[in-house]
């Protein structure tokens, strides 16, 4: 059965019962697709000749990988020897998926050296995940073991799980040479005992272990960085569940980092296998399923209460292909990915904020970790391997740095409406506060003085056609503003029988401002400082620099010296500061600030507004 044809009948047989609506018909479609893709990528590192001599170019630097083995069952002390007819022994590519073995094995390939040794240097084999005790033969010299190899489980010693097997020169000459290894598997029984063979110089095998060891060291601190990241975000926060369960992601996975490195340095015993393999697997298997979580909880999947089970019930079928040899080997290990991309496919289609480089993070991360899939592209297929984690962890964290910043702006157009309103209201307060007045004045003219009656009326329309022409704008030019003022002060000198002027310096007129921020002010100025009939000078000066606008407004009126006798307490912010604040925070957010004092019987306002570029 082809693997892509296994996936698919394993997923209508345990997923579809489980999945909401619609899911049944984009989300399994898209997990069926992701699986499909992932192991068709998956073949393209198999390789096709596996009956071929494994070659290695002395020349190079790089260590290669002997990968064309063949494996007899039984034991003999001549299986080691060179020119051996291979006619009965078995191909291992034909054995991966077998069952387990008992008893003592012998594994033989070839390889061609070519070119010229260093002579600085000399070759070295590199075992790794050899079980459980071993052998290694080259041209049937004994080279290098590790425990006690015996037909029973009681007679077995396991050795260490990896080793450098040095080869002195004279056996290293150009050439075919044979490498044989006789292991016997009973403290671990797993079905495919081989595990890595290398053969480069000594040095450089030494010096991959220390790459090796280091680049874990640098994916473990990434994962450590980012695990406090997102419980800072936690903390810090509202508390949201999926910071919590992708920083408890990233410190299982800095923990298999950091056992990852120990083992390199420390060799570890083979005995210990079984544990460390059930151990790295329920591990993946936990992680991957507190990733599900997460993107449950964070990108907006709708029905939760059936997709955790869902998760629950891929993450069961995952340790139950575990003890499955006849499906693909690395079946469990993907079953829970792909279902996290079809949720994140999903969001990408309700375009949730985040979630396309959630995407693209899980998909590059997954393809990067299939078996062979680099190894036979690139012999530094390592880099490729760590690059996957840090770009998966980068992208998870732009991910939430985008939520965060939708967030943010959502927040923002909340606030920013919640002030319009409250603009709304303010100018349905001032309004006809302003015209009661007005009008209780021109009642008085018109008994008084009808020709200066006519003249208040005229003077009140032209500032309402003004005020009509910018009140539903966010911003105007400060000319505007400033015509709005000497309007305003014109028809107030009609009202007060007095002369009032407005003196400005350092303005730029094409400034933009929020409408009757400078109107309010004044009209504050006149009805609070002057006394009736009294002459006023109101100055507006401006200070430019490249961080910030500010302006300063003042007046000296005589009624000022009664308000700075009263307690501070007693001095209140009225309907007219509320307003301009309410249109400063709707145009400038917090990017601005306001003062005012009564300073030497002179009354102060200073607006500071800064530039979008040093907000």
């Amino acid at each position: 059965m082809s693997y892509g044809l296994y996936f698919v009948r394993l997923t209508k047989a345990a997923v579809i019962p489980n999945l909401p609506h619609p899911y049944h018909s984009r989300g399994l479609a898209f997990l069926v697709l992701a699986l499909s893709a992932l192991v068709a990528l998956s073949a393209l590192g198999q390789p096709t000749h596996p009956n071929t001599v494994n070659t290695h170019n002395l020349s190079q630097e790089n260590s290669s990988s002997i990968q064309h083995w063949f494996v007899e069952t039984g034991d003999g002390s001549n299986l080691s020897i060179e020119n051996l007819d291979l006619a009965r022994w078995e191909p291992l590519a034909d054995q991966r998926e077998g069952q387990y073995r008992p008893g003592i094995q012998w594994y033989r390939a070839d390889i061609q050296l070519e070119g010229t040794q260093n002579e600085f240097d000399i070759l070295a084999l590199s075992v790794s995940s050899l079980v459980s005790a071993y052998e290694v033969y080259w041209d049937g010299n004994l080279i290098g073991k590790g425990g006690v190899v015996a037909a029973s489980l009681e007679e077995e010693v396991p050795g260490p799980i990896r080793q450098n097997a040095r080869l002195k020169r004279s056996l290293t000459s150009p050439g075919i040479h044979t490498i044989a290894i006789r292991l016997s598997n009973f403290h671990t029984r797993r079905n495919n005992p081989l595990g890595r063979i290398q053969i480069g110089y000594h040095y450089n095998t030494l010096h991959d272990y220390s790459s090796k060891s280091t680049s874990r060291v640098f994916v473990g601190g990434a994962s450590l960085l980012t695990g406090l990241f997102c419980m800072a975000m936690f903390f810090a926060g509202n508390r949201h569940r999926s910071y919590l369960l992708f920083a408890l992601y990233c410190f299982i996975g800095l923990f298999f980092d950091v056992f990852t490195t120990l083992n390199l340095i420390n060799e570890l015993n083979v005995e210990h296998i079984p544990w460390i393999i059930r151990l790295f697997q329920y591990g993946l298997i936990l992680s991957m399923l507190l990733f599900v979580t997460f993107v449950i909880y964070t990108y907006e999947i709708p029905q939760k209460k059936l997709h955790i089970p869902a998760a629950l019930l891929i993450a069961a079928i995952s340790i139950r292909l575990q003890s499955n040899p006849s499906g693909p080997s690395f079946a469990h290990n993907e079953l829970l990915p792909a279902f996290a991309a079809g949720l994140l496919l999903y969001s990408m289609a309700r375009k949730t904020p985040g979630s396309i480089p959630a995407f693209v993070g899980l998909i590059i991360w997954r393809v990067f970790k299939f078996p062979n899939l680099f190894a036979a592209v690139s012999d530094n297929h390592l880099v490729f391997y760590i690059a996957s984690d840090i770009v998966f962890l980068f992208c998870i964290v732009l991910s939430i740095s985008r939520m965060i910043y939708a967030q943010n702006r959502q927040l923002q157009e909340i606030q920013l409406r919640s002030s319009r309103l409250e603009v709304d209201l303010l100018k349905k307060n001032i309004q006809p506060h302003f015209i009661l007045n007005t009008l209780q004045s021109i009642m008085s003219w018109i008994k008084k003085k009808p020709d200066n009656a006519f003249q208040l009326i005229e003077a009140l329309a032209d500032e309402f056609r003004m005020i009509n022409r910018i009140a539903d704008k966010k911003l105007i030019p400060l000319h505007q503003e400033i015509d709005l003022c000497n309007t305003h002060l014109k028809l107030m000198g009609f009202r007060m029988g007095s002369t009032y002027e407005l003196v400005t310096d350092g303005l730029c007129e094409e400034a933009q401002v929020p409408p009757m921020i400078f109107h309010t002010l004044i009209e504050n100025a006149l009805t609070h400082s002057f006394k009736s009939q009294e002459e006023g000078i109101i100055r507006l000066t401006c200070e430019r620099d490249e961080r910030r606008t500010v302006y300063h407004l003042s007046n000296n009126g005589s009624r000022l010296a009664e308000v700075s006798r009263k307690p501070e307490e007693e001095i209140h912010e009225g309907m007219g500061l509320k307003y301009i604040k309410a249109r400063l925070n709707e145009s400038y957010a917090d990017n601005w600030r306001l003062d005012y004092v009564l300073d030497d019987e002179q009354w102060k306002v200073t607006i500071a507004i800064g530039h979008p570029a040093f907000k």
